[in-house]
């Protein structure tokens, strides 16, 4: 499958995952063919982008097992989460006071179903509106930090706190105007000290209240240190950064690049990969970013790639610990002929060829065995040095 921009979308094209909304309706289903009045309701509702399917998987064997990703946490538990958080989440900012008892249950939800699917790999990101960004988010942030937390041997009682301070992170963003917080562009140097705040906010909310454990208010309070002491709020600096902390600290900068926001483009897992791990002891705990990043589909299954001999392939099978050496399906030769049936090949097997480029769906909705190699597509401007203090 691929995500494809909404202004990209065209009648005729298949709906890859059912498509719902920041309160859990169903917008449209699986499998549908897509119309012009069904696009225009798309737009609608500010969704940045859906999956479709990919055109090119029609050919390939066993083609619904590449469209039907496999996921850490089922798709049910994660729109009940984000229904769920978005509710108690606007309560807050009307009230400001926190029901916990939700949230605890969402935490014990995604952590039963994560521990159940702990050998699987990370491979999409999730759809969300506008306004329902956050709310995914912190479900996202959740299930990537509970997940990473099992990779690094915790016992319940560390996974449920890891899980629930996870899942309330960014609590403090519901105390900060919604204005800053969906600004479509950067924020002034103002907006940005009143952006930061959200730390303190949703730690001296967290810590108040008497069944959330300290430890899990402290990832509020510390997610946006840095592992070289040039973060916020405190000026942490390694060890001195709560562990629990350092994995939200990740989960929570990988979701955000890979993310379609109001303000930026999603980028692609291998380009999250290499800018994440360029910032590996100045941002990040480095031991802690290479279990993470263990766990992550550099090349999704369905990602269309062109190889370094000049052939354009389809990812069929993703390995952990060998994320960069999937296995693929050759679509177009060498010659920039089409193949009806091509070649599988493992790149394990294959140690000189390797992948030189990840075509956009846009890119991929337009290839033809008469197009030239597309140019390799360039990381976001200045990402890596300048972090959103919305992330």
């Amino acid at each position: 499958m691929q995500k494809i921009a909404i202004l990209h979308l065209e009648p005729n094209m298949v709906v890859a995952r059912n498509i719902y909304s920041t309160e859990g309706v169903l917008l449209l289903s699986a499998d549908t063919v897509l119309n012009t009045l069904q696009i225009e309701r798309l737009q609608q509702f500010d969704l940045p982008s859906i999956y479709i399917k990919n055109p090119f998987t029609a050919t390939v064997a066993n083609s619904d097992l590449i469209d039907t990703i496999p996921e850490v946490v089922r798709e049910e538990t994660r729109v009940q989460a984000v229904q769920i958080v978005n509710a108690s989440f606007q309560k807050l900012a009307l009230t400001q006071k926190l029901d916990t008892e939700p949230f605890k249950a969402i935490a014990d939800f995604i952590l039963d179903e994560v521990i159940k699917n702990r050998g699987a790999m990370i491979h999409l990101t999730d759809i969300r509106t506008r306004d329902g960004y956050t709310f995914g988010h912190s479900v996202n942030v959740c299930v990537l930090a509970t997940f990473t937390g099992i990779q690094l041997g915790y016992d319940t009682t560390q996974l449920k706190e890891l899980a629930l301070g996870a899942l309330l992170h960014d609590t403090g963003k519901m105390l900060v105007p919604k204005e800053i917080l969906t600004k479509p562009g950067p924020l002034t140097e103002q907006e940005c000290t009143i952006m930061q705040q959200h730390a303190d906010l949703g730690f001296e909310l967290l810590r108040k209240q008497g069944d959330i454990p300290l430890l899990s208010a402290h990832i509020a309070y510390q997610h946006h240190e840095r592992f070289d002491g040039t973060g916020y709020a405190r000026g942490l600096s390694g060890a001195d950064i709560h562990e629990y902390a350092r994995i939200v600290s990740i989960a929570d900068v990988y979701d955000a690049l890979t993310s379609d926001r109001p303000y930026k483009e999603g980028c692609l897992p291998h380009e999250a990969y290499e800018i994440m791990m360029s910032l590996a002891n100045t941002h990040f705990d480095p031991d802690i970013l290479k279990e993470f990043l263990n766990q992550i589909a550099l090349y999704p299954l369905g990602s269309i790639v062109q190889l370094n001999t000049g052939e354009i392939a389809l990812v069929t099978q993703v390995t952990p610990g060998l994320q960069t050496r999937p296995s693929l399906k050759i679509l177009i030769d060498a010659y920039n002929r089409r193949l009806n049936n091509g070649p599988e090949i493992a790149l394990t097997q294959h140690l000189t060829t390797f992948i030189s480029k990840v075509f956009t769906s846009t890119e991929v909705l337009s290839l033809d065995t008469s197009s030239k190699p597309h140019p390799n597509r360039q990381h976001p401007n200045n990402i890596s040095q300048n972090f959103d203090p919305r992330l």
